[in-house]
């Protein structure tokens, strides 16, 4: 049986004390008068109980090399969304390397689109023309209407203790990748950048651009964003409103405090 904690050996330790004390106090005391009252005798010491023994947890099975780790990724990080647009997410191999270079990527303000190129919307982006004034089309946008109801379907709480668990191997593939910090500190930089993007109040005037680019924002004020702001951006104000909702969710969720997380805007 587990040995009681030293708090009631203590208390154990102190009622003796004090029943002993007292019975010695009476043994030596002057005998009263016949006519006294008798004196009463000292309680018995009161023994302390005794807790019962707590089991011990159950140890965490040990994690796999970041090398073998995309089993047990997949069938935890499955639970993350019941979405059936969800399971392919999850069939590339290296899960957590893309993981780690998606995240220094964005934590850099540059565009995931190289290891993450399996969420690459289809349909190549259209644009329309209406009163002289050039836009990124609906069917455009439309193009990461699955991409973004995946990521609110996303549990935040539950991804952020899924970052915990698989932590070790995660640092691990960011050292690989060149990470500055942790993959956590890496990640939260990413989540910031994304979440300084303005929502545009409806669909962002174009103009031709130069320099091999097909289009540029006319306003200088998006022109002017990261490639990782301006890749949000081209999913659409509906769109990225839902999933700025829920990179919030996921910072505040590893423990962002409200004060650095940039506000939500519009233009």
């Amino acid at each position: 049986m587990k040995a009681p904690a030293k708090p009631v050996w203590v208390a154990g330790g102190v009622l003796f004390v004090l029943a002993t004390g007292a019975g010695l106090y009476l043994n030596l005391a002057p005998r009263p008068a016949p006519e006294a009252a008798a004196p009463v005798p000292a309680p018995a010491p009161v023994s302390a109980p005794v807790p019962a023994a707590v089991p011990a947890a159950p140890a965490a099975p040990p994690l796999p090399s970041l090398q073998d780790s995309d089993a047990a990724v997949r069938t935890k990080v499955a639970a993350l969304s019941l979405d059936p647009g969800f399971s392919a997410w999850l069939k590339p191999a290296s899960l957590l390397r893309r993981a780690a270079a998606a995240a220094d990527v964005l934590s850099r303000g540059r565009s995931p689109k190289d290891s993450l190129v399996f969420l690459a919307p289809r349909g190549g982006f259209t644009v329309r023309r209406r009163g002289g004034v050039l836009a990124a089309s609906p069917r455009a946008f439309a193009r990461y209407d699955a991409a973004a109801r995946v990521v609110a379907s996303l549990d935040a709480g539950a991804a952020a203790r899924l970052e915990g668990e698989f932590e070790p191997l995660l640092d691990e593939a960011c050292r690989e990748q060149g990470c500055t910090g942790s993959f956590r500190e890496t990640l939260v930089r990413g989540l910031l950048e994304l979440l300084a993007a303005p929502v545009p109040a409806a669909p962002p005037r174009l103009k031709p651009a130069e320099k091999g680019i097909v289009f540029a924002y006319a306003d200088p004020r998006l022109e002017k964003l990261s490639l990782a702001q301006k890749q949000l951006l081209r999913m659409g104000p509906r769109n990225q409103a839902a999933v700025q909702a829920k990179l919030r969710e996921l910072a505040r969720a590893l423990g962002v405090p409200d004060d650095r997380l940039p506000p939500p805007s519009s233009l």
